[in-house]
């Protein structure tokens, strides 16, 4: 699974510099299952939204294939990691209430992990794929980032980014659908906090790997002289995109 080779490292990285969810995702999901036993969280990497299901259900379970980022996931009360594939979680049949898998499914082999949810799924479980999208600014920094992502970096992403960018809109999800209303992860982040954001990218990881760092570097210096000091705070926007289908 590509998932595994993109993000097999840099759990740390990927703890500290991910933006968390909103509270209302995990509230609106909760609200939508029929009973609250057991939710899967499915390529949790280090549990962002994970963390915050802990609060709604009885028990939930992280899964991920790498073990850097289940070392770094976040403990809390009710929540259990373990390292495996989406598409063979080796959890019980019928054992969850929800499944859902955030900013991750994009990365799947779609048709196994649809199986694999309809195994392990309750009669009445909500699956839901949630996906945040390319961050926005409302000042006059927009333009710079729009340079670096989409005309400077953007070579370095794997063609499954797409799905991103189109929030989900054409991934594959061969269910009757429906969808939660428009929620947003809004920050207010420095210089060193948008850096350390883009560092978890795979695309950054990519370029590094693959010769291609003197060119990334320069597109990042140019992205930090536009920002101008490095303490002023800006408030970025990932809008959040959602697949939801009931199952049984």
């Amino acid at each position: 699974m590509t998932q595994r080779s993109h993000f097999a490292e840099g759990g740390a990285e990927y703890a500290s510099h991910r933006p968390d969810y909103p509270p209302a995702l995990a509230e609106s999901l909760s609200f939508l299952c029929a009973a609250h036993g057991h939710a899967v969280d499915i390529g949790c990497g280090t549990g962002q939204l994970t963390a915050l299901l802990a609060g709604h259900f009885d028990r939930v379970t992280g899964i991920d294939p790498s073990p850097s980022q289940v070392e770094n996931a976040r403990r809390v009360d009710r929540v259990d990691y373990r390292i495996a594939d989406a598409e063979e979680t080796g959890l019980p049949d019928a054992s969850a209430d929800l499944i859902v898998a955030a900013q991750a499914a994009h990365w799947f082999d779609l048709p196994r992990f649809y199986a694999e949810a309809q195994r392990i799924a309750r009669s009445g479980a909500i699956l839901a794929l949630i996906s945040y999208g390319v961050p926005e600014f409302s000042d006059d920094f927009a333009l710079a980032f729009a340079r670096f992502y989409w005309q400077d970096t953007h070579q370095y992403w794997p063609d499954d980014r797409a799905h991103v960018e189109e929030g989900y809109r054409s991934l594959e999800f061969p269910f009757r659908e429906f969808a939660l209303p428009p929620m947003r992860i809004v920050r207010d982040w420095s210089l060193d906090e948008l850096t350390g954001y883009i560092g978890t990218w795979s695309a950054t990881r990519r370029a590094l790997k693959t010769g291609h760092e003197p060119a990334f570097t320069a597109a990042l210096d140019r992205l930090t002289q536009d920002w101008g000091d490095p303490a002023t705070r800006r408030r970025i926007i990932w809008p959040i995109a959602s697949r939801l289908t009931r199952l049984g």
